[in-house]
C-alpha cells in the first residue's frame, strides 16, 4: 500500500470532443470516493463513453428538446 494519496490528473489532454472530455473528467471522482464505489463509477463511465462514441456524429445534440436547451 502506498503512503501517497491519489491525486486526480489536472493536465489531461482534451480529446477534441467536449462530451467525451466531460465523461473522462468524471473519472477524477474516484480519488475522493471509497474504494467500494469505484466499480460502479467506472462502469457508469464506460457505459457513458460507449454511448457517446456510438452516437451519430452528425446528429443534432439538441434534437428532441423542445426549446433547444440542455
Amino acid at each position: 500500500m502506498s503512503d501517497h494519496a491519489a491525486v486526480p490528473p489536472t493536465n489531461a489532454s482534451p480529446t477534441g470532443d467536449p462530451a467525451v472530455d466531460a465523461i473522462v473528467a468524471r473519472a477524477a471522482q474516484a480519488a475522493t470516493r471509497p474504494t467500494q464505489e469505484h466499480n460502479p463509477l467506472y462502469a457508469g463511465l464506460a457505459d457513458a463513453l460507449q454511448e457517446e462514441l456510438d452516437a451519430d456524429p452528425d446528429a443534432d445534440p439538441d434534437a428532441g428538446l423542445p426549446d433547444g436547451t440542455a
